[in-house]
């Protein structure tokens, strides 16, 4: 038989009610022999009959129990082993280890998505309280999405952006697009922990890099910046680029976003072919003050899955 844990505290009335079914019109003693004649293996009294359908607390009904009572049910009740499980509160070691597994994964997707809004807030913020015009860019074209491959056919490798905007009066570049890396990981967490969310997060944002390297033409008018909400794992992805001395065409940098503090703590340029170096955005002097700025719209982000 298969390995049953308990997830939840029993349904009392539906428990009840299953096992009514099952006893119909015989006494609890008569419903005892039974069951005792149909599973001689398990004990089983009147008594013991009616703590399982009286249940107030305590420990839930035995599975061995539930076994037993759903071989003499009569097919027609409706009641099953399965019901009488599930109104137990349990249900399956498997199914409560996939279960586990997918409700982790939601979990994860919800903060990605939460870490994606603040931070594209926190750089929105920045960038108006400078004295751009911006607008956000449409969802559709942004490469984690399959719409994202489609509408961007005239080229091989369309850029995977979290968010991005068409900035006015920024020249050279009217377009920044920017890569979350939303791993925030604690402060027990150790180099190997760090190497590897850094090593997935390079796979993710990897056609960037392609699109620099083999289509930089076609993306003269864009600034790409990575976007990190760990210090940690934003100095290690900056100490891995430079390891391996990868050099870039455009302009490209990493950005570090203090999410508790609402604001951008440090920008810093990939290094380029033609060693041209630009001066963080970020450094330009404020021209109004955040606390007399109206709030923004959160940015509309689509909860799409990552390819």
């Amino acid at each position: 038989m298969l390995e049953y844990v308990h997830y939840t505290v029993p349904n009392s009335e539906e428990l009840r009610e299953q096992i009514n079914k099952v006893k119909g019109d015989r006494s609890m003693a008569t419903f005892a022999d039974d069951i005792k004649r149909s599973s001689p293996s398990v004990k089983v009294s009147a008594p013991t009959l009616s703590r399982a359908c009286n249940w107030t607390g305590g420990n839930p009904v035995s599975i061995e129990l539930l076994e037993a009572i759903a071989k003499i049910a009569d097919k027609d009740s409706g009641v099953t082993f399965e019901t009488l499980v599930a109104a137990n509160g349990m249900r399956s070691k498997n199914e409560d280890s996939q279960l586990s597994k997918r409700d982790l994964a939601f979990r994860r997707r919800e903060f990605t998505l939460e870490y994606e809004r603040n931070a594209g807030m926190i750089i929105q913020s920045e960038i108006t309280s400078r004295g751009y015009i911006l607008r956000t860019l449409s969802r559709i074209y942004s490469g984690y999405s399959l719409h994202g491959y489609k509408n961007q056919q005239d080229r091989v490798f369309p850029r995977n952006y979290s968010f991005g905007f068409s900035v006015s009066g920024m020249s050279p570049y009217s377009i920044w697009k920017f890569g979350l890396c939303s791993s925030r990981l604690n402060d027990e967490a150790n180099e190997s922990v760090i190497e590897a969310h850094v090593g997935n997060y390079i796979n993710k944002i990897a056609s960037v890099f392609a699109s620099d390297s083999f289509e930089s033409d076609l993306y003269e008018s864009e600034k790409y910046s990575f976007v990190f909400v760990d210090e940690k794992v934003y100095e290690t992805f900056l100490n891995r680029i430079n390891a391996h001395g990868l050099l870039v065409n455009g302009l490209i940098t990493a950005v570090l976003v203090d999410l508790d503090e609402f604001c951008v703590m440090e920008e810093t340029q990939l290094k380029r072919y033609d060693g041209a170096e630009a001066s963080s955005f970020f450094k330009v002097t404020i021209q109004q003050d955040r606390d007399d700025m109206e709030l923004f719209e959160p940015i509309d982000f689509d909860d799409e899955e990552d390819l």
